[in-house]
């Protein structure tokens, strides 16, 4: 049974682990880790109902390629968008930046069409003027004295219809622009982007900076809480095509840490004005326009008209202010309804051509056969007279003009069912067999061809006729109501990202997932961070309070069931609420602590020594050996607080070296390595408190006192590395080492604790306190600068005059909140040459350099002071470190002091 002493210890690992990661959790150092386990959950969650009236219009390969024109003309789009029109869509979003003006285009339909017809029309009048003139000359009908009068008339004639033409042709070219504005405006719903910039646009003129605050603002919008944004201005379409868009939206989405789209603010403000998430923006109006109530913790639409009733639909929001996107859980493909926008466009075409083959089959000599008026002239008729009205509804974008333009595009269609079921093709034939029978047989060929051209014709008009009108049904069916979201999707866009399921996604998906996710009201919510750590606290206590009084091996079982009971009840909250809180920290919390109370459990009950990590057990000097034969009362528990000398080394990247020996060699290795090296501490009477696999840990001045111990504790490490030189002469001969042993050294003096510490059945004589971790943390120190002796201001004071030093920085290591002056011990200056005190004096001026904070000189010094000697470590890290500075300066409050973060 645990003594209440030990289990007031016991008590404060609760206290330790549920506050720590409640810190974490509130600090959101493991957002990215719990951010992973929001994807987990949201993967395992049920897959969210796609609305059937959502569309996402495709720029995709087809049309990239079937266009075979990059950039893709706005001409073409503009086109699809009359099919919109004609197919009575809803709503069209455009994830797509028109910001700059496009170049002109050409009018294929009127140059093969209307054109011709105006050319054709020209020059049969002034060809039947020609030829009526030169007639009545020929017959005597006007005098050759007559005819400049005539002739002039006819010049005249020519002139003015060459001014006609010249005027008709003007209309083959085709702003593009204001094409695609007129057939935005011909549409209705149409609604553009806005580009959200934390900075002001320059380019933005007053005029249209004015067009998104008049026509895409939405003002019924009531903020209890301030809108927290750092957009300040935003990338406006340009006014060809703004001023016809019934609105517009932002596209700027929330980028996580990791680089996933998970949340999407739905309200930015800029001016004063406030602007709605591009699939927002339209839904908002599709909703019936609602006012919208924004709160910290929620968007409320009042009286939206959602499913066929008036009801609130309320959108919750995360600490930041984003909804969390519901998106499907499939690729981009796979999810929601696609149509590729180039089948609007080819069926536009298909219709174009079909009136072009109409005119063909009108201007054929088969219908001289047939009395009075050409029966196709009544379908070109209504196709040009459809044309107009199309025109004029893309001039005026009134709705009477549109309805007037699909009454008469109805007009048409009908007239030429008419045509194609009156049985031309067959009718024809028999007349023409009937007037070869009758025309010389030299003529026989000519009626077969003629015959045959008509056929062909005819049939070319009625298989066109037979897509169009199966197209047509099927894009109603697809587009009637559709919410079309219209964005570049081709191999080669770079408009792509990830979200929690696929690592490359079409973007203009994620305007459908923000559209569905409302539609859907199937709402995700996160947390406040504050309830993990909440969680993390209570879930310590609870499960230690649980395992407290069971055996280890139920205390495991135990701790492991709560943990794991811990994690599924987040799952359950978030599969049957939508409500995320971080999971980790709450479930790590509770891992921890039970594993943690039950490892310190089972020590104290088997009274286990808690120096696991010595390598080779602990020793003393002879005179520590001495003192206790002397005085055995220090075989008592205890200490005394003593100004002495602490010294800790290591070998540089020993774990390697360790791992291609067989354990044999190591442990001759070791032994012969610890054995030189402990010799030298113990002649200059040092203490070796214990080593640590490779590492030892020694002090200077205690138990016997001598004022010289911070000197003993330098001269020991100098003759170390001496040492070091010698042994890996005949460590590499023997081949007991593939590479040299390098020592690192710390070395500090201070105020130490020193005695026997441990129990009164075993006990060591060890030292400790904040000089004692000091001097570990400086060997450790000895990493970030390349150097192998470190030593405290204190120690290279009382070391005295003997050593050569070199002179670092002013930091502060973990754990040791106090700046720490360091220094290099080099050598004894006895035995330095000209040549070392030399580089020594350069690297100190260099060094003086680096503290005025003269970066570009600095890093020139150590960088030749680094070329000159490559194996100089110090050299090379002050030039990185002034390299660095030089990209980017310290703050400008730095007090000169480095934060090592490393141990």
């Amino acid at each position: 049974m645990k003594s209440n002493k030990s289990f007031k210890r016991l008590s404060l690992i609760p206290v330790a682990i549920g506050g720590l990661f409640a810190l974490i959790s509130s600090t959101g150092i493991i957002e990215s880790l719990e951010l992973k386990v929001y994807d987990l959950f949201l993967g395992l969650k049920p897959a969210v109902r796609e609305a059937p009236n959502l569309v996402l219009l495709d720029v995709n390969e087809e049309s990239i390629v079937r266009v075979a024109s990059w950039p893709w003309p706005r001409g073409l789009m503009a086109r699809a968008m009359e099919g919109l029109s004609e197919f009575d869509a809803a709503y069209a979003v455009f994830d797509i930046e028109y910001i700059e003006r496009s170049p002109m285009s050409v009018d294929r339909e009127y140059l093969t069409g209307g054109l011709k017809s105006e050319f054709d029309g020209v020059f049969d009048e002034v060809g039947s003027n020609v030829g009526s003139l030169f007639g009545a000359l020929a017959s005597g009908n006007i005098r050759m004295s007559d005819a400049g009068e005539y002739g002039d008339m006819l010049m005249q004639l020519i002139q003015e219809g060459k001014g006609r033409l010249y005027e008709k042709t003007g209309k083959v070219a085709v702003e593009n622009d204001s094409f695609l504005g007129q057939s935005m405006r011909l549409f209705g719903k149409a609604f553009v982007t806005l580009n959200m910039q934390a900075q002001s646009i320059e380019t933005n003129s007053p005029e249209l900076r004015k067009i998104p605050e008049e026509r895409f603002a939405y003002p019924k919008i009531k903020a209890g809480t301030p809108i927290r944004t750092t957009s300040v201005d935003y990338l406006v379409p340009i006014p060809e095509i703004s001023l016809m868009a019934a609105g517009g939206g932002f596209t700027n989405v929330r980028i996580d840490n990791d680089g996933i789209r998970r949340r999407i603010r739905l309200i930015d403000e800029v001016g004063g004005k406030r602007y709605l998430q591009l699939a927002f923006s339209p839904l908002v109006r599709m909703l019936g326009e609602p006012e919208i109530m924004l709160s910290k913790s929620k968007v409320v639409l009042k009286d939206a008209a959602l499913d066929g009733k008036i009801t609130d639909v309320s959108i919750p929001l995360d600490p930041d202010g984003y909804m969390a996107i519901r998106g499907p859980r499939d690729n981009y493909d796979e999810s929601f309804r696609h149509v590729s926008i180039y089948r609007l466009i080819k069926y536009r075409d298909d219709e174009e051509m079909l009136a072009a083959t109409l005119r063909g089959l009108r201007d054929i000599e088969a219908w001289a056969l047939v009395p009075g008026a050409n029966p196709v002239e009544k379908s070109i008729v209504a196709w040009e007279a459809a044309e107009a009205a199309r025109a004029a509804a893309l001039s005026s974008g009134t709705a009477d003009d549109k309805a007037a333009w699909l009454q008469a595009k109805a007009s048409y269609r009908s007239e030429l069912d008419t045509f194609l079921s009156a049985g031309w093709d067959a009718t024809m034939a028999d007349l023409m067999a009937r007037a070869k029978a009758a025309a010389p047989a030299a003529e026989a060929r000519l009626y077969d061809e003629i015959a045959g051209r008509f056929a062909a014709l005819h049939g070319n008009c009625a298989e066109a006729a037979r897509i169009i009108e199966e197209e047509s049904a099927a894009l109603r069916s697809e587009l009637s109501g559709a919410f079309c979201v219209i964005g570049w999707t081709a191999t080669a866009t770079t408009d792509m990202g990830a979200n929690p399921f696929e690592e490359s996604y079409v973007n203009v998906g994620t305007h459908a997932a923000v559209a569905n996710t409302i539609l859907q009201r199937d709402f995700l919510d996160f947390a406040p961070s504050w309830t993990a750590s909440i969680l993390s606290v209570l879930l310590s206590f609870a499960v230690v309070f649980l395992i407290a009084r069971l055996k280890t091996v139920y205390q495991l079982l135990a701790g492991l069931g709560m943990t794991i009971f811990v994690f599924a009840s987040s799952y359950a909250l978030f599969h049957f609420s939508g409500i995320y809180i971080a999971t980790l920290a709450p479930t790590l919390s509770t891992f921890l602590s039970f594993t943690s109370y039950a490892f310190a459990s089972f020590l104290i009950s088997e009274r286990e020594k808690s120096f696991l990590r010595k390598a080779f057990g602990t020793y003393l000097s002879g005179d520590v050996i001495n003192q206790i034969i002397a005085d055995p009362t220090m075989l008592k528990l205890g200490g005394q607080k003593k100004w002495i000398s602490a010294m800790f080394t290591d070998i540089k990247g020993f774990s390697t070296v360790s791992e291609v020996l067989d354990p044999e060699n190591l442990v001759k290795l070791l032994n012969l390595y610890l054995s030189g090296m402990s010799d030298i501490v113990l002649e200059n009477k040092g203490t070796i408190d214990k080593y640590e696999g490779d590492a030892i840990i020694a002090f200077f001045g205690a138990p016997l006192s001598y004022e010289t111990h911070a000197r003993a504790a330098c001269l020991s490490a100098v003759m170390m590395k001496r040492k070091e030189a010698e042994l890996n002469e005949r460590f590499l001969a023997d081949k007991l080492t593939p590479t040299p042993l390098l020592t690192r050294i710390g070395v500090n003096t201070g105020d130490m604790v020193v005695g026997n510490m441990g129990t009164v059945r075993k006990m060591d004589y060890t030292i400790m306190g904040n000089a004692v971790n000091l001097a570990a943390r400086l060997e450790g120190v000895n990493k970030q600068y390349g150097s192998w002796i470190l030593a405290s201001d204190a120690t290279k004071i009382e070391a005295g005059d003997d050593f050569q030093s070199r002179r670092f920085d002013r930091v502060r290591v973990v754990g040791i909140n106090t700046p720490v002056q360091l220094w290099e011990i080099v050598d004894l200056k006895a035995d330095l040459k000209d040549e070392q005190l030399d580089f020594l004096e350069r690297f100190e001026a260099a060094h003086l350099v680096f503290d005025a904070m003269d970066w570009k000189r600095a890093a020139e010094m150590f960088g030749a002071l680094s070329t000159e000697r490559p194996t100089d470590g110090p050299s090379a890290t002050y030039r990185r470190r002034s390299e660095d500075f030089l990209k980017k300066a310290p703050a400008a409050n730095w007090d000169g002091v480095f934060s090592l973060n490393e141990k």
